[in-house]
């Protein structure tokens, strides 16, 4: 039933007046239909076309054309040099303590706000924090805030990706290395997206790319020489010259594998052949291992912490700088929530209102081994008395009762002397 229009208005004033302007927001963008632009990019296969020096040049040409940059190229090169092993276990080392270290969510006077924190503890951010950390690596990422579910909290997030992004102008481009798309810095799309970089930087792997391109290329050359010499070759020596023989010999050498045995005539013989070559294990291993140290050093700064290490104080040493670059890792994290994350999410949905005074920080309070804690706590309970419930839960330990302390017998007094010197019996 249509209300008639001096009752509609009104009403439309009242509600536009009383209700908030998050919830609004929310509203006009589900009734227009408006869909995130993940969606509407055209997505491309996965290519696993081999790269070279080549593509690397050419694609860092293109990424920092002053013109027309398009990046489709680095990101196919990236996504090459991703299936790594090694690299990608070095990236995990700085990113997994992040995603899992402790954090709160305080107010101005530092009071922890339990029921925030809750806010965060989702899937999506865990994405984000790998999303946020991988743009060291692979350079500018924009980061795309989903969909709300039923209860209004954010349901996922989204990485545009590289190929369709042009940060110095702001634009994510429907086709990849196009130059005509949506901006998402300015206009409707604005408090949608999360832009972490600088517009030019191209990451870290723009570095690294020739020292796992010369891995790859050391595992492919291995691989090839170990199909050409790691089963012996096999000759057949025969004086005779017909063909009808040499067909026959021809199949015996092709069933060779398979039968494991030959049938000669007359002075035929047959030889198997031997490796003259150099040591294949140190052309192409050392080759390897000096990739993943170069590698490791790079990312992590030391190789004590992924590679074995035969002195324990070196391996510490290693660990020490690897423990800095998680500090430095979760300042940079805390800056982007702080500033970035936050207030978007506040404009979003009326649940995250409640993080408008509040701040995101890493809950850095030293935890005590079990060991540790019961030790503290005997030392500590001759002179303070302890909550018995929060013992239970701090060591997991259920406490029943207090135990019966047996008297301590008193100790024997020494037998009075007398005068002359003799002792006298206490009885």
């Amino acid at each position: 039933m249509k209300l008639p229009t001096f009752l509609y208005n009104p009403l439309a004033k009242y509600v536009f007046k009383n209700t908030d302007e998050r919830t609004l927001r929310v509203l006009a963008v589900t009734k227009s239909g408006t869909s995130k632009l993940s969606t509407q990019t055209e997505q491309e296969a996965i290519s696993m076309q081999a790269q070279s020096l080549e593509e690397w040049k050419m694609a860092l040409l293109l990424a920092s054309d002053p013109e027309e940059p398009t990046r489709a190229a680095l990101d196919k090169l990236y996504k090459n040099l991703k299936l790594d092993n090694h690299l990608v276990s070095q990236f995990e080392n700085r990113v997994e303590p992040v995603q899992g270290a402790p954090f709160k969510l305080v107010d101005a006077n530092g009071t922890e706000n339990e029921a925030a924190k809750k806010l965060f503890e989702a899937m999506w951010y865990i994405d984000f924090i790998e999303m946020a950390m991988y743009s060291m690596w692979d350079g500018t990422k924009v980061i795309e805030l989903g969909d709300l579910d039923d209860n209004m909290l954010l349901k996922e997030v989204t990485e545009i990706p590289m190929g369709h992004l042009v940060p110095s102008k702001g634009l994510i481009t429907k086709e990849a290395g196009g130059q005509v798309g949506w901006n998402y810095k300015e206009g409707v799309f604005k408090d949608a997206y999360i832009q972490i970089g600088k517009d030019n930087y191209l990451g870290m792997l723009a570095e690294l790319a020739p020292i796992v391109l010369a891995k790859k290329l050391g595992v492919g050359s291995w691989l090839d020489y170990i199909e050409k010499y790691g089963v012996p070759s096999i000759f057949a020596i025969t004086d005779r010259e017909d063909q009808e023989r040499m067909d026959q010999l021809y199949e015996a050498l092709l069933n060779f594998k398979s039968n494991n045995f030959m049938v000669g005539r007359g002075q035929e013989t047959f030889e198997i052949g031997k490796d003259t070559s150099v040591d294949a294990h140190n052309t192409f291993d050392k080759l390897i291992e000096r990739a993943n140290s170069e590698m490791s050093k790079r990312i992590v700064g030391a190789t004590g912490t992924s590679d074995e290490k035969s002195h324990v104080g070196a391996a510490k040493v290693h660990a020490d700088i690897l423990g800095t670059k998680h500090k430095l890792d979760k300042f940079f994290i805390k800056v982007i929530i702080n500033n970035d994350l936050i207030p978007r999410l506040v404009k979003l949905s009326p649940a995250y209102a409640v993080l408008a005074n509040l701040t995101f920080d890493w809950d850095d309070t030293e935890s005590l081994s079990l060991k540790e804690l019961l030790e503290a706590i005997k030392d500590l309970s001759s002179y303070y008395e302890f909550d018995i419930k929060e013992l239970e839960n701090r060591t997991g330990l259920p406490i029943v009762g207090l135990k019966q302390q047996q008297p301590t017998p008193p100790e024997p007094q020494p037998e009075p002397e007398d005068p002359k010197g003799k002792k006298k019996s206490l009885n």
